[in-house]
């Protein structure tokens, strides 16, 4: 018999990325291309060109039906995860109006609650009124409403709205269909339900109607298949099935293993991410965390973050490796940062360099502790430590919600790579963290969707099994443990309490130059 293949396309913030796995979970071909980088027009804006992810993608699909040859017919099904919360508008043609307005992006809208209170009537207003400090938090992040003040004459051309996948899907299939695991962002998908609002105010409150909203399906469910005219951009063989899996972090929650509450996922990537995975919906009303719909069905995951997670420690590391390869001095950093004892010698920093809205709405960036002896190795062992204190401060939160207690942590993303990394995050959760044999557990989450609509996996614990292997386990250090209870309690928690008022002048004081 024929050893079945699956493709999985995973279209990161720095790269995207193809992958053919077999049934075990063997990388049969990949590609992979480094993005540009994002632009900003003014301070907290992130844009991304209209084409690049298309473009992107058509080529590393190129090349890995190049690499696989007549093995191409082995691929029965293929599949798309993405990062979330990026949106484009379309006109009537289906073309993109302006260029991506991404997650990182944090504009606001603060123009927008007038307008409302203004226009909202009956019904409506009635509505809005009962829920108004979650709506007045909600709708100047919208980035629909954000295009309404702003750029009027795209809001009025604008037919459709699509995310990343849900682009690609038109452009590969010819449908307007998109996965429910990427509605994420500020816009009216109701989590609980998981499917689009039902109450018309929720559209008028986020500036977007129903009939500009593409339709959604489950993971593991058909969008649709390559038509002629993608197969000429691609090489995909016409009517190869596309299935639906999610965003990112949840495909990578479900790669992980993480199938109930008692694990979590740590994600250690641009965005670092903790998540689990619960069957019985919850979700916090001030947003301190966010409540998804996970790859499994009739499932969900809590998730905390923090939009700049290993995003510091690249920054940090282009600031000090102009003279040497950025790989090479991260790689120095990992293996001296072992050296560094817990607590980085008296150096601690506090990782909100953009505002977690929901905790610390005003929260910034700061490094404390700053002696003549402190080393570049030592700020770097101190932003990987920031990093895990927060996480576990999101896992508390969402643990206290969730009437539950997590035992074990997986650990994916870049970060994973480094043992110091591992150690250290054992060590502030006080739990087992556990790295797995390959760093590539988004595309396999993604690709295990596609793996059980072809048949291949009998269920989503199957395709886990079959695809994914842990690698290495590290244990909490009690003495290690010990430093970080005080650091964590006696010093993070108290930071941002202590400094609200410093953080709020210095808001005051930033003027920067657009890049």
């Amino acid at each position: 018999m024929v050893d079945p293949l699956i493709l999985a396309v995973d279209v990161g913030t720095q790269s995207v990325r193809a992958i053919v796995f077999n049934r075990v979970g063997d990388q049969i071909a990949s590609a992979r291309t480094i993005s540009k980088p994002y632009y900003s027009l003014q301070p907290g804006w992130a844009e991304v060109p209209a084409e690049q992810f298309w473009d992107d993608t058509c080529y590393v699909l190129r090349e890995v039906v190049d690499q696989l040859g007549d093995d191409i017919a082995r691929v029965k099904a293929m599949t798309i995860t993405a990062n979330r919360d990026n949106m484009i508008p379309l006109d009537e043609n289906n073309q993109p109006l302006r260029d991506w307005l991404t997650w990182i992006d944090v504009r606001r809208t603060p123009e927008i609650i007038p307008i409302l209170k203004r226009t909202l009537k009956g019904n409506d207003k009635l509505i809005y009124l009962l829920k108004k400090p979650f709506f007045d938090m909600i709708a100047p992040r919208s980035k629909y409403n954000w295009i309404r003040v702003h750029e009027p004459n795209i809001y009025a051309k604008a037919k459709t709205y699509v995310t990343i996948t849900g682009l690609l899907t038109y452009r590969l299939c010819g449908v307007f269909n998109d996965s429910l695991g990427m509605q994420v962002g500020y816009m009216p998908y109701e989590a609980k339900k998981q499917d689009w609002y039902k109450v018309p105010a929720v559209y008028k409150i986020l500036g977007v109607r129903r009939d500009q909203l593409v339709n959604i399906f489950p993971p593991g469910t058909k969008l649709g298949e390559i038509t002629e005219k993608a197969s000429k951009m691609t090489s995909l063989p016409v009517g190869l099935p596309l299935i639906a899996a999610a965003g990112d972090k949840m495909c990578e929650i479900l790669g992980a293993g993480v199938f109930g509450p008692k694990q979590a996922t740590i994600s250690y990537g641009t965005m670092a991410t903790i998540g689990t995975t619960i069957t019985r919906y919850v979700e916090d009303s001030k947003l301190k965390f966010y409540t998804f719909p996970s790859c499994i069905p009739d499932a969900w995951n809590p998730e905390y973050n923090i939009y700049r997670g290993y995003w510091l420690i690249t920054w940090s590391c282009k600031q000090y490796s102009k003279e040497q390869g950025m790989p090479e001095f991260l790689n120095k950093m990992n293996k001296l940062a072992a050296e560094v004892p817990p607590g980085s010698n008296g150096l601690f920093v506090f990782p909100f360099w953009t505002v977690q809205p929901g905790l610390y709405p005003h929260g910034k960036g700061m490094v404390a502790g700053w002696i003549d002896r402190h080393t570049i190795v030592d700020l770097y062992r101190a932003f990987l430590e920031s990093i895990a204190y927060a996480l576990r401060e999101g896992l508390e939160i969402m643990e206290k919600k969730c009437k539950t207690n997590v035992e074990k942590l997986y650990v994916v993303g870049g970060g994973s790579k480094s043992d110091v990394a591992m150690q250290l995050t054992a060590d502030i959760f006080n739990l087992p963290a556990t790295r797995h044999s390959h760093t590539e557990i988004c595309a396999a989450g993604a690709a295990i969707n596609a793996g059980l609509w072809a048949g291949i996996y009998k269920d989503y614990e199957d395709g886990v099994a079959c695809m994914v292997r842990e690698d290495e386990t590290f244990y909490p250090i009690r003495e290690n443990v010990e430093i970080y209870e005080r650091i964590y309690h006696d010093i993070y928690k108290k930071v941002y309490v202590k400094n609200k008022e410093l953080f709020k002048e210095l808001e005051q004081l930033a003027h920067f130059k657009s890049d």
